[in-house]
């Protein structure tokens, strides 16, 4: 008999026939065994009144393979899908200016190699692109390292920066960075001098830095403090952000010395110490320390894709609400690897095919909705184990909630902001397979439904 009426219920509920509940425009999913768990109810309540971090917003990096985006005759659709679907507000660059016989030639129309020119007239497209369709977005700079000449094993692989006598060749390097500013086609919002400056790699572009200088490595803060002062004066001076360590061990031997330093902007890092093995909840420590030790400046995670579809939106979650982040980077934004194709939120092919994949939903749930001048608010929700972050946009006028469900249950909220009236909803949910379903029928006392290992994004007017 209860089987029987739950079966009934979902009938009437799918002729729409449940009042202001709300329904998801997918096939309807089977229904639950008589041994499932009841559901529960949830008051998802914001405050306004809280506020925490502002905004920049959520992106990602085109870097290797996505030179393929400018030949491809499906270009405008792949840029349509970054810069109007995802809506993404930051975007991060590869440093691809390396001259033949830098120092003296100092011209990008001859590089080292016709893979680092091609890459090089790529990127200056993308700026060029990302500008025109959305004005405000935010462009960051990276590089992997200095130009051969200016390491102490002459590769651009591994090897730290040169020695010319017992000096470290700072200003060289300081002048190196003027150099790509000069000959790029664009002003980047951001620049780091260094991308993971704790790791070398024999595979591609590195350089290894000391935090401070030792008799073996160049120093980190005498390179950036170089830096600083030989573009400070530019008619455009770009912010300096860093310092885009590898991991946490990295990032608490770097930090000390760029948190003292006013020409610091913001900080970037990496969190490769954690990966799909790692228990969501053991990276909370970390991700609290970045907040509470370094909470003085904007942070940024400029670069990760590392773990499962799910999980990832809980580290995204939890690099907001616990480290503070003004913005998340998304590593692999296109990509081409054939042997990488899961995490990549967009695979593109020689030919230029391309496919979108289930990670590009994952940050259209927070991309889409939350933009750059758009601040973290208090939400509280009855029930613990539902993980809820929300943004107030700067005209006080609409909240944004991004829902993500661990629990066992399937639940029922309902949306609540303190001391205001909520006057419309909107809203869209995906668990992995199915992605940014809209939520239909919502008004403003609707109870949604949020089923287990799903995320949904709410849009509330106020």
């Amino acid at each position: 008999m209860k089987f029987s009426l739950i079966n009934t219920f979902f009938f009437i509920l799918a002729l729409g026939a449940v009042g202001c509940g709300a329904e998801i425009s997918v096939d309807p999913a089977p229904n639950p065994s008589p041994t499932s768990p009841p559901a529960a109810t949830a008051d998802i309540l914001a405050n306004p009144n809280v506020t925490h971090q502002e905004m920049i917003g959520f992106g990602g990096a085109l870097t290797w393979w996505s030179d393929r985006i400018v030949s491809s005759p499906k270009s405008e659709e792949i840029y349509a899908l970054i810069f109007d679907d995802l809506e993404i507000d930051i975007l991060r660059l590869k440093n691809w200016y390396y001259p033949s016989d830098y120092p003296n030639n100092k011209s990008p129309e001859q590089m080292v190699s016709n893979g680092d020119l091609t890459m090089f007239n790529a990127t200056n497209v993308f700026y060029e692109k990302a500008k025109t369709r959305n004005p405000d977005i935010e462009v960051m700079l990276s590089s992997w390292g200095p130009p051969a000449a200016l390491k102490s094993n002459d590769n651009l692989r591994e090897g730290t920066l040169r020695k010319d006598g017992d000096r470290f060749m700072y200003t060289e390097f300081a002048q190196y960075w003027e150099d790509i500013l000069d000959n790029i086609a664009f002003s980047p919002d951001y620049l780091s001098i260094q991308n993971e400056p704790g790791y070398v790699n024999a595979g591609w572009t590195t350089c290894a830095w000391a935090a401070t200088e030792n008799e073996a490595m160049a120093g980190y803060d005498k390179a950036i403090e170089s830096v600083w002062e030989k573009i400070k004066n530019r008619a455009e001076v770009p912010k300096l952000i860093g310092p885009e360590t590898e991991n946490q061990t990295a990032w608490s031997n770097f930090m000390p010395f760029l948190a003292q330093k006013d020409y610091i902007s913001h900080y970037g890092w990496h969190p490769y110490n954690f990966n799909e093995g790692t228990q969501i909840e053991h990276t909370d420590l970390w991700l609290g320390d970045i907040k509470t030790r370094f909470g003085n400046k904007p942070n940024i995670m400029t670069e990760y894709s590392n773990m499962s579809w799910f999980k990832t939106g809980r580290f995204i979650h939890r690099s907001l609400t616990l480290a503070n982040a003004s913005a998340y980077v998304y590593w692999e934004l296109v990509w081409g690897d054939p042997n990488r194709t899961d995490f990549p939120l967009i695979n593109i092919d020689a030919s230029g095919n391309y496919n979108t994949t289930g990670y590009y939903h994952l940050i259209k749930h927070f991309s889409k909705f939350i933009h750059k001048g758009y601040r973290r608010i208090e939400v509280t929700s009855s029930i613990t184990s539902l993980e809820v972050s929300a943004y107030i946009n700067p005209a006080g006028t609409q909240i944004t909630y991004v829902i993500l469900n661990p629990d066992s249950r399937e639940l029922d909220y309902k949306i609540k902001v303190k001391d205001k009236v909520v006057s419309g909803l909107k809203g869209f949910q995906s668990t992995e397979g199915i992605y940014f379903q809209e939520i239909k029928n919502l008004s403003p006392d609707s109870s949604i439904k949020i089923t287990q290992n799903s995320i949904t994004t709410i849009v509330a007017d106020i």
